[in-house]
């Protein structure tokens, strides 16, 4: 008698999986498509398998201030800049968020200004974004996690990113990880 009852969790349990990798793949797909510039942290652990750590910091140059933020605000806005997208604000609401730009996100962020060069010989340095969002990961073959993790240790400070993440922002301003783009070819996330 225990069997059919076994069965009757376990096709429970699969449905409920098949209903969120459902749900997670149209909220993915139906999201606002933004590319975001990142950088490589590398703490492969032998248990999660193979991936990349992202890191999401845009550049500030010298004399480029902070995107206004207070610590409190749950949202920040993104705005285009080129191919990618950036930070222009933080917001305390979505609505005031769609104010400061385009594409509102419930995240938030924290900013080391730039500095000048001074008159006692200090040359000046570039200040950095870092966007604290809650993807972090992009599991991956292990010959692609290799060749990924190859590009971004090349990549150079000013120059254009060889690695850019894909998000998908949704209309509540949750964002979730498509796939990244690696010397322009697409590598996304898919389930099905």
């Amino acid at each position: 008698r225990a069997a059919p009852r076994i069965l009757a969790v376990a096709a429970f349990c699969a449905a409920v999986l098949i209903g969120f990798v459902v749900n997670e793949g149209i909220a993915r797909s139906s999201g606002q498509e933004v590319l975001l510039s990142v950088e490589g942290v590398d703490p492969r652990d032998r248990l999660s398998g193979h991936y990349v750590q992202l890191a999401f910091n845009q550049r500030l140059e010298p004399g480029e201030a902070c995107p206004p933020r207070q610590a409190d605000w749950p949202w920040m806005a993104l705005r285009q800049r080129g191919d990618t997208y950036v930070v222009a604000g933080g917001a305390p609401s979505r609505a005031e968020a769609e104010l400061v730009g385009p594409s509102p996100i419930k995240a938030t962020y924290s900013c080391t200004p730039p500095t000048l060069a001074d008159t006692n010989g200090s040359p000046a340095a570039p200040g950095w974004v870092h966007l604290d969002l809650p993807i972090d990961r992009f599991y991956v073959n292990q010959a692609d996690a290799q060749r990924i993790e190859r590009v971004m240790a090349e990549q150079r400070n000013g120059e254009a990113h060889r690695v850019l993440a894909i998000v998908s922002v949704s209309r509540d301003g949750q964002v979730r990880l498509k796939g990244l783009v690696v010397d322009g070819q697409r590598l996304e996330l898919n389930w099905l």
